[in-house]
């Protein structure tokens, strides 16, 4: 489940937005865009046989998973990395994403080190293993990420101050460092120095993020910044349920990686995702409408009504969950609200192309 969160709803997102974003926002034309659709089709090829082999402990598919998956992302991080390179945008937002890019290539090649590990091919300390495996794809990769794009699209969406220029650097050097050193004395036995990193880097990109918002004076876009605002507070009581004591009876992984995979990082994809695919499909309709004729505008073809229904729907998914993990009891219920939750998603993402479809048919017309 938590691959299925993490490489199926975020990692999917954050793909295919990468491939929308750096044209736009770091004036960088993504390499190889032509291969873009077959990785991504071998990418969920590789997360549904992994899926599969896990379930069933199918050491064959294991391999097939490994190379499925560990080769779509190293592919794709690889194409990101050269189009930064060639790129013109701002220096520091193209550092980070490379900085993630790198980091998912690493967390690729240590999974399919793991899968070849479960498969009984070769011999390690799986548990060591997956603990810097884990760390590079959250922290590295994933929140790298969110902290690089989210300097530039805070401003951009949100209307709030950008961030100092001394932050993002600061920010990335924390975790290179504490990555590479805190995996250097996990092969010892200790975890202490990825822990940190972790705990450390959420509490300040949850600080500079709320932080941020609350100097903005130029409000825009209200559901966006209450998705993002939640997201960024999710994950700093993750990182407090990493480190803090819990009540009896609650489990701190699963307490953790509920908050972080199945609430805080789905929240600030949705949020994100309800912005992007509203002003694509603008895009797509502006190229595809003659000119002279009247396109409905980004706030008509995904209205922050339909914004607010998701947000209803994922506030109601997250408290269901979190009363499941820490009663034991409901998960049933938790289940199906969670499941919910993302049909209401895609029902709004539906819509959206409902009305982007309307309006090509009106155009038509003589």
């Amino acid at each position: 489940m938590a691959h299925l969160l993490t490489l199926g709803v975020i990692g999917n997102a954050m793909l295919g937005a990468l491939t929308q974003f750096l044209p736009v926002a770091i004036a960088s034309r993504f390499a190889g865009i032509r291969a873009v659709p077959a990785l991504h089709a071998s990418f969920n090829a590789g997360l549904l046989a992994f899926a599969f082999s896990i379930a069933h402990m199918a050491r064959t598919l294991m391999q097939i998973a490994a190379v499925l998956l560990g080769g779509s992302l190293a592919m794709f991080a690889a194409l990101a990395c050269l189009s930064l390179w060639r790129g013109t945008g701002a220096r520091w937002p193209r550092a980070g994403i490379g900085v993630s890019m790198c980091a998912l290539a690493i967390t690729a090649l240590l999974g399919a080190v793991a899968l070849q590990a479960l498969g009984g091919r070769v011999t390690v300390d799986l548990g060591m293993l997956v603990d810097v495996h884990a760390s590079f794809g959250v922290i590295g990769a994933v929140l790298a990420l969110v902290a690089s794009v989210g300097a530039v699209t805070l401003p951009m969406l949100q209307g709030t101050p950008g961030p100092q220029r001394w932050m993002l650097p600061a920010w990335l050097c924390l975790i290179v460092a504490g990555l590479l050193g805190g995996a250097w004395q996990r092969t010892g036995g200790d975890g202490t120095a990825l822990l940190f990193t972790a705990a450390t880097a959420t509490y300040s990109l949850v600080a500079a993020s709320v932080w941020l918002q609350i100097k903005g004076r130029l409000r825009r876009n209200p559901t966006l910044a209450v998705f993002w605002a939640l997201g960024t507070i999710a994950l700093g009581l993750a990182a407090a349920g990493m480190t803090s004591p819990l009540p009896a009876g609650i489990d701190r992984a699963m307490l953790v990686g509920t908050l972080a995979l199945a609430i805080a990082l789905p929240w600030l994809v949705v949020g994100m995702m309800l912005e992007i695919v509203g002003f694509l499909a603008w895009i797509h309709l502006r190229a595809a409408v003659p000119r002279g004729r009247r396109v409905p505008g980004v706030g008509a073809l995904m209205p922050e009504r339909d914004k607010r229904v998701v947000l209803c729907g994922h506030l109601s998914s997250a408290v269901a969950l979190l009363v499941a993990v820490s009663s034991n009891q409901w998960h049933a219920v938790a289940g199906l609200a969670f499941a919910a939750a993302w049909i209401v998603t895609l029902l709004a993402l539906l819509r959206c192309g409902g009305r982007v479809r309307d309006a090509r048919r009106d155009a038509a017309r003589p």
